[in-house]
């Protein structure tokens, strides 16, 4: 019989078989014990790399060439000794006028308030003549010079228009204004122009733009409207020659209003003048005013 064939020694067959060792217990907490030791290291070393650098402490080194606190508040004290002078002028203007309504005669103060009057019916379109020959009776010698009279008197008895008057009037007069401005260009850019004006009034188009004419027109009327007569009169006198007839009557009217308003204001002023405060016999404005000065 072979070798592999040989069955076992029936010595070894009756052999007892070794005992199972026991495991010991800290065996069975070692591997947990060191897997456990590892996660806390890694989770301490990825703590330290995540944090944030701390911030540089940066210690404030002293300027070098410090402001002065003179220089820090001489604007303020110059700015206050400016307002302080204002107020001084502002006050020895109010003592200058106070001095000169103190001397006033009775006659002057009557005068100052013909004067008003006048003024306040001057605003109005209706004729102003009563109230300036009752000014003209109080006007002490030389409150009332003779141009300014005379150009009070000459629109006394018919008065002239207001201002709102003057506005309305105006805003009558551009369509003609507007349809007799010049136009810049031959006659194809002019036809097409009335063209696209037609396409635009049944709106097939855009409007066309206006011209340096039409804008200046415009400007007119936008000075009305703010108040500014002047302003409104300088511009109409601008505009191109071709318009000045249509605009001879309204300029005319416009500055006769503004002459009679600054010969108001000049009585006014005048009446407030120290040189005007002492008295004058009744009537002596209107001596003056007829004759030469």
């Amino acid at each position: 019989m072979s070798a592999q064939h040989r069955s076992p020694s029936p010595r070894l067959l009756a052999l007892p078989a070794p005992a199972d060792r026991p495991v010991p217990a800290w065996h069975r907490l070692l591997l947990p014990g060191v897997a456990f030791g590892g996660g806390v290291a890694v989770a301490v070393l990825a703590a330290a790399l995540m944090r944030p650098p701390a911030p540089a402490v940066v210690v404030a080194e002293p300027a070098a060439n410090p402001v002065p606190v003179e220089a820090m508040v001489a604007p303020a004290l110059e700015a206050a000794r400016r307002a302080e002078a204002q107020a001084d002028r502002a006050e020895a203007a109010a003592q200058r006028v106070e001095g000169s309504l103190a001397q006033r005669s009775p006659q002057g103060d009557r005068f100052l308030a013909a004067a008003l009057l006048l003024q306040s019916s001057i605003a109005t379109p209706r004729p102003w003549l009563r109230e300036f020959q009752t000014m003209a009776e109080l006007a002490p010698a030389g409150a009332l010079p003779r141009p300014v009279a005379e150009v009070l008197m000459s629109h006394a008895a018919r008065g002239l228009p207001s201002e709102p008057e003057l506005r309305e009037r105006f805003a009558a007069l551009m369509p003609q204004l507007i349809a007799r401005a010049p136009q810049h260009g031959g006659l194809i850019s002019q036809g097409l122009g009335m063209m696209r004006g037609g396409f635009a009034a049944i709106g097939l188009a855009a409007p066309p733009p206006p011209s340096d004419q039409e804008v200046a027109i415009s400007a007119v009327a936008q000075q009305l409207r703010r108040g500014n007569l002047a302003g409104a009169v300088a511009d109409a006198a601008a505009l191109d020659a071709g318009l000045q007839p249509l605009l001879a009557g309204w300029l005319a009217q416009a500055r006769a209003r503004l002459a009679v308003e600054q010969a108001v204001q000049e009585t006014l002023l005048r009446a407030l003048s120290p040189a005007a405060a002492p008295a004058a016999t009744p009537g002596a404005g209107v001596a003056a005013a007829g004759r030469p000065s």
